[in-house]
């Protein structure tokens, strides 16, 4: 079954998401025109699939895009469209059909709802009013069939209508693999100001070579350096037993130097872990 992991846009705004700048850009209305023509929009929306066809954040983009439209059938403002990119989140336009699996934080699901829900609930402690109130909108999200993975006895005095109770003493292992998917404090920033013209050559899903502290793009081009913490964070992996299995652009985001005051793009990317036992099966 088709599974979809609800990402959340933490560390920068959709505004600075590369789809969407790029979409803005091609609307490019004057400074004295405030609403935009219907000719336009559906040439930007035209030129955006055309560039971004095999980006991972197409979907995304478009279903922002489909949502605006939903809102504002007749008439679109500039100012409009500014305030509700702006005020959007990456986890309002997660899309997918019924047979969809979406894996998702209890943060990240707020606000949605779910057929089925499976909750994980590991060593969870329920003592603050915070840990409660995240416990009912993660219990809460389920529509029709709520279950509840735990290893405490948290819900042992909870009695409910068609309940059952089923006691699993197995040991689990730990993952052989799983993602990780790095924000601004784990690359070094400043470090794309002389790579610019690579990473406009790269999208969201393009392939990374790890190469040492550094990610490298199909032609072994450098286009990414560790930050100095997460390259110690990653030698706390190697002493878990896990190593860095393959990597890929997650994000193209534009950011702002303090510094220069001038704007950059910058690569988030997805890295894969794997642990070293499963390497070896």
């Amino acid at each position: 079954m088709t599974a979809k992991l609800i990402q959340t846009n933490d560390g920068f705004n959709l505004f600075n998401l590369s789809e969407i700048r790029y979409f803005l850009n091609r609307l490019n209305p004057a400074d004295d025109v405030f609403t935009i023509n219907d000719d336009i929009w559906t040439r930007a929306k035209r030129d955006l699939t055309n560039r971004f066809r095999k980006s991972t954040r197409l979907e995304i983009c478009n279903n922002m895009i489909r949502d605006f439209e939903a809102t504002n059938p007749k008439i679109k403002y500039k100012s409009d469209l500014d305030v509700f990119i702006r005020e959007s989140r990456l986890e309002d336009f997660s899309g997918g059909n019924g047979e969809t699996i979406f894996v998702s934080t209890i943060h990240k699901a707020k606000g949605k709802e779910f057929d089925n829900v499976f909750l994980m609930l590991e060593n969870f402690n329920a003592e603050t009013d915070n840990a409660k109130r995240q416990l009912y909108v993660a219990m809460t999200r389920a529509k029709q069939n709520l279950t509840i993975h735990l290893n405490s006895d948290l819900l042992d005095n909870i009695t409910a209508g068609d309940m059952e109770r089923i006691e699993d003493r197995k040991i689990c292992s730990h993952p052989g693999e799983f993602l990780m998917h790095l924000t601004h404090k784990d690359i070094w920033l400043n470090y794309f100001t002389e790579r610019q013209h690579l990473v406009s050559r790269l999208l969201s899903g393009d392939i990374l070579t790890v190469n040492g502290d550094e990610l490298l793009n199909p032609d072994g081009q450098s286009v990414l350096k560790f930050s100095r913490k997460f390259i110690g964070e990653i030698e706390n992996m190697k002493a878990k037993g896990y190593e860095i299995k393959s990597a890929k652009v997650n994000f193209i985001v534009y950011w702002t130097n303090g510094a220069t005051e001038k704007e950059i793009k910058i690569i988030l990317p997805e890295l894969c872990f794997e642990s070293k036992d499963n390497q070896k099966r």
